[in-house]
């Protein structure tokens, strides 16, 4: 059974225990390895946690995914996306490069609630040239920590804060393709790796930076004729964007909130709402990247688009053709 079945199955499960209480939340260790053949490891470089994701059948010298992700979020973000490549036999590393951009929800502009501040300083240009520069840094140590993989053929994606770094280092030398997945509006370099661009009618913005979700489009639209291509899903809300399944603990919220969540996926207010927080907020603060399951499982075509993405640009496959799907 491929990963989009089993979304849609755990889904259906989830949902069919609404009326007797949620059902026992299933750590993502155990899915991963028990369900999906997946092998999961980490290891430290430069003082930041790296997750590796990897198909547990496949070969050492697979090709390269490395993955950024977005804003409050840990290496550890992102599973249906690293899933979905890894099951496609890449291998999945992920690594957020600023502890600041790990901690941001707990940062003192966030437990004051100042979060349109919060986002100015991290998607700024500072942050954003020191995101970038420790990227650079890290890949040496990332290539010497995984010698085996495919290094000659990589792709660097990201969503969110990751998304503008992958597309910031598009230019640099060693990247065969790019996946930027809900960037904030910006420009890109014109020239560089393949790119796809993925976001939504409904991409919204809780921190209130963006004034509409088409703003997130303005980097596909700089990339030079040929070396672009904009995944539009639809409905599928910044939250589920993000790819991250529901944290232990999170998940009879995660099912009480899916029932009145509004555009932005439920639970959270998008990306990076909770109780009290923008866009509807939490005590403990906002928590990046969480949405119900159900929002989560509209994102099957992105998944499937983008590993068809990646094989076109590492393995030499076809482009893939989709009504979702525009070249620039």
């Amino acid at each position: 059974m491929d990963l989009d079945r089993r979304s849609l199955l755990f889904t259906a499960l989830a949902l069919a225990g609404c009326a007797s209480g949620p059902p026992a939340p299933r750590p993502w260790a155990e899915m991963a390895t028990r369900e999906l053949n997946l092998s999961l490891a980490s290891f430290e470089a430069q003082g930041r946690r790296v997750t590796v994701t990897r198909s547990a059948g496949a070969p050492a010298a697979t090709p390269v995914v490395v993955y950024l992700p977005g804003l409050g979020q840990g290496s550890d973000a992102g599973q249906r996306w690293a899933a979905t490549w890894a099951q496609a036999g890449y291998t999945v590393v992920a690594v957020q490069p600023l502890e600041a951009d790990a901690a941001a929800w707990r940062s003192e502009l966030s437990r004051t609630g100042e979060f349109r501040e919060l986002g100015l300083l991290h998607y700024g240009d500072a942050l954003r040239a020191d995101r970038l520069a420790a990227l650079r840094r890290l890949l040496p140590t990332l290539r010497s920590a995984q010698p085996a993989l495919d290094w000659q053929h990589a792709a660097l994606a990201g969503y969110d804060t990751g998304a503008q770094t992958a597309l910031d280092a598009r230019g640099d030398a060693g990247w065969q393709a790019v996946v930027a997945i809900s960037p904030p509006a910006m420009q890109a370099p014109a020239s560089g790796a393949p790119t796809l661009l993925i976001t939504s009618d409904v991409d919204q913005d809780p921190l209130g930076l963006l004034r509409t979700p088409a703003e997130r489009r303005r980097a596909f639209d700089a990339l030079a004729p040929g070396s672009g291509w904009l995944l539009n899903l639809g409905g599928v809300p910044h939250a589920a964007l993000a790819g991250t399944l529901a944290p232990d603990g999170w998940h009879e919220q995660d099912l009480h909130h899916g029932q009145m969540g509004g555009g932005m996926g439920g639970g959270r207010g998008g990306s990076h709402g909770g109780p009290q927080g923008p866009m509807g907020g939490g005590a403990r603060g906002p928590r990046s990247g969480s949405a119900t399951e159900a929002a989560q499982t509209d994102l099957r075509d992105g998944l499937r688009i983008s590993r068809a993405f990646l094989d076109a640009q590492l393995r030499g496959a076809a482009m893939p053709a989709a009504p979702q799907l525009s070249a620039n």
